[in-house]
């Protein structure tokens, strides 16, 4: 049964929709200047203050950061995140969602707290 094409399809819909709602999520919070941080310098700083709830990586950023053999420090980032109990998720950047976060940089982070900087 997973292995028909129906089964797989509704498991990318379920996917596509879940990296949809956690942008939209981020915008939200963007738009009101609340729990969010977005560029590398900004999300880098709010992962080391262990505020990242939600870590938003598009699959573009990080083919580029292996391609400029600077995958490490975006490794670190995700290592924070997931020592400080917090979701990473790697966005595609093939549909509005990941294009959207693309603009931002192609990584954001939605926050536990609000950091001041």
């Amino acid at each position: 049964m997973l292995k028909r094409d129906e089964t797989k399809e509704a498991l990318a819909q379920d996917r596509i929709s879940k990296e949809m709602k956690s942008v939209e999520c981020l915008l939200s919070e963007i738009s009101k200047d609340a729990k969010a941080s977005y560029g590398f310098k900004e999300t880098k700083a709010s992962a080391e203050a262990g505020a990242v709830e939600t870590l938003l990586i598009t699959d573009k950023l990080i083919m580029k950061k292996r391609n400029d053999d600077s995958y490490a420090e975006l490794d670190y980032i995700m290592r924070i995140v997931d020592s400080n109990k917090g979701e990473v998720m790697i966005v595609s950047s093939e549909h509005d969602g990941g294009k959207k976060l693309d603009g931002l940089g192609g990584i954001a982070a939605i926050l536990r707290y609000k950091l001041s900087y």
